[in-house]
């Protein structure tokens, strides 16, 4: 299963990758360590241009993988998202604290209704021109600052569903699940449950997570 971090996290990787390639100066500066060696031998002068153009290939890789989770480019189903946030204290101390979430399944339409129904009969059906989406997702608190004070996520106040035009749903309707995705977690804690909403019949929608520190994380629902 693959993992992606956020772009927050991975911008510092690419950050760090600049700053080791210009090592060789004083001053760190990238640009200046042509000038640096400007009496080296023509072999080395000429060596130089492969060099640069393996580090521009790593630093394009990097932020290629550091768009995953966004909205162009979601969270595939069954890849894990990395996620930095924070929990805090009862005087609002913020603790850094690392999150794994993964989109498992995604159930839908007549199927999804079903199921919501044996969870609660009293899920209603969905509108004309909508259906169902269940969304099946795994969270880990896999690293904390604290281990006195617990990660919390649910499943309404956290998570959106997105249509293809980039409305939010309103979340009007709301099914109820069993088991909900709503919990309270301390470092090494892991938990599995259901999410639903209303989209558009047959749209290519996303799954949208907030944080904490308000990084937003895509997931595809396809």
């Amino acid at each position: 299963m693959k993992r992606y971090k956020l772009a927050k996290v991975l911008s510092a990787s690419a950050l760090s990758a600049l700053i080791m390639a210009g090592c060789g100066n004083d001053d760190g500066n990238v640009t200046t360590e042509d000038n640096a060696e400007e009496t080296a031998v023509d072999e080395t002068t000429e060596e130089e241009p492969e060099q640069t153009d393996q580090e521009e290939t790593d630093q394009s890789a990097e932020q290629e993988e550091s768009e995953v989770g966004t909205r162009s480019n979601p969270v595939p189903m069954d890849e894990t998202a990395t996620i930095e946030t924070v929990v805090t204290d009862d005087n609002m101390n913020e603790y850094n604290t690392t999150v794994e979430l993964t989109v498992d399944e995604v159930i839908r339409g007549e199927e999804a209704y079903q199921m919501l129904t044996e969870m609660n009969e009293y899920n209603e059906e969905a509108p004309e021109g909508y259906e169902w989406v269940l969304v099946n997702a795994n969270v880990k608190v896999v690293d904390s600052e604290t281990e006195d004070y617990p990660f919390l996520i649910d499943g309404v106040m956290d998570f959106g569903f997105v249509s293809e035009n980039g409305d939010v749903y309103s979340g009007d309707l709301v099914g109820t699940t069993t088991p909900e995705f709503s919990f309270e977690m301390y470092k090494g804690g892991e938990k599995e449950g259901y999410l639903a909403g209303l989209v558009k019949t047959g749209e290519d929608a996303t799954l949208s997570y907030d944080s904490w520190t308000g990084d937003k994380v895509f997931f595809n629902l396809q």
